[in-house]
């Protein structure tokens, strides 16, 4: 790729990232993981990774070639470079810890979603300190785990005609309440399409639009999905992700039975619900404190002068109305409510209390 390709794309993430900031603010900073909100999601619009689409997701990309490598002053010199695994062409939207998604304008569809956070752009914009980005290899890196990757051809299905005879035109992209609506074409049909964060956890949906056949439907290859008709044209398409999406997980489903609360319910919990995205078991910091020794022991709240502890009750009240009680150090309106069964809080509960080790 030339240098002032380089430029250009570097220069639409810049303008998209200041514009999501607002009118009144110097947004010039050295925030490597931004992030946005559920009312105010931030668009990017920037090279994004590949997390293993296979080429039927990616039908109209080229392959990349082999080349000689390259020094400046010098020419090829030996050795060869492989392309640099990444989607060029996409729009990436994060709406906070809940869902970040990679929308791809060549393909003109959902590439991947993952949660917690949205992208750590150090590869490509390079750290405060030294300010250089990496020479080769700056695909920015996913903050957070995948919970939808794309498969099969695209789900849109077109009644009047064979979608796969037609290469999707991407027209525009626009903002309906903060909200980014794409517009693409496929053969006849005119499509706009917003993605928003589901009711569920874990869940996708998509808003569409179709004009000019008679009759679109909708297919997800991989995934559980419903559809909400309006008419023969107008639909949303909810899908349910999941937590193990690409990672090879082969563990069998935790057994567990629901008819009391028990702690092996709990964990599975812990990954339907998407806990995983912000709370680590293993102390590592997230958006939300770790679970590892969490269950018990004492937590500073912000705008409190005397500390909580993290009892059966202080739990209850965090999942059912999370904004109640931040834990000093982290970013409040992060979570979302989970107004769930008590015995799924209970069962929470009991989880929580094996991962205390001290």
């Amino acid at each position: 790729m030339s240098v002032a390709l380089r430029v250009m794309f570097a220069w639409i993430a810049c303008v998209l990232l200041m514009s999501t900031a607002g009118a009144d603010e110097d947004y010039i900073t050295y925030n490597n993981r931004p992030v946005g909100t559920a009312d105010k999601p931030l668009i990017l619009r920037t090279f994004y990774p590949d997390p293993g689409l296979g080429r039927e997701v990616l039908a109209n990309h080229g392959l990349g070639q082999r080349a000689r490598n390259y020094r400046p002053g010098k020419g090829d010199v030996a050795g060869f470079a492989d392309p640099i695994r990444g989607i060029p062409a996409a729009i990436g939207v994060n709406f906070g810890p809940t869902l970040s998604y990679c929308w791809d304008t060549t393909e003109c569809r959902l590439l991947y979603a993952w949660q917690g956070g949205f992208l750590d752009m150090k590869n490509y914009w390079g750290g405060p300190k030294s300010g250089g980005r990496k020479s080769f290899g700056y695909i920015p890196e996913l903050a957070g785990p995948l919970v939808y990757l794309a498969r099969g051809s695209h789900p849109l299905a077109l009644i009047d005609q064979f979608a796969g005879q037609h290469k999707p035109r991407f027209k525009s992209m626009r903002l309906v309440k903060n909200i980014p609506e794409f517009e693409y074409e496929i053969g006849d049909a005119k499509v706009r399409l917003c993605i928003v964060p589901g009711k569920m956890p874990m869940s996708i949906e998509k808003h569409y639009t179709v004009s000019g056949i008679t009759k679109a439907d909708y297919s997800e290859s991989g995934y559980k999905f419903k559809l909400q008709r309006q008419n023969d044209r107008q639909f949303v398409a909810i899908v349910q992700g999941r937590p193990d999406v690409g990672s090879g997980n082969s563990e069998p489903p935790p057994d567990y039975k629901t008819d009391k609360p028990n702690a092996p319910w709990g964990k599975a919990l812990y990954s339907e619900l998407g806990c995983f995205a912000c709370h680590s078991t293993d102390g590592t910091r997230g958006h939300g404190p770790t679970f590892l020794n969490f269950y018990g022991n004492s937590r500073k709240l912000t705008g409190a002068n005397d500390p909580v502890t993290a009892n059966d009750n202080y739990i209850r009240e965090s999942i059912l109305n999370p904004a109640a009680k931040v834990v000093d150090g982290f970013p409040p309106g992060y979570m979302p409510v989970y107004p769930i069964a008590d015995k799924q809080v209970q069962s929470l509960i009991l989880f929580l209390q094996t991962l205390n080790f001290e």
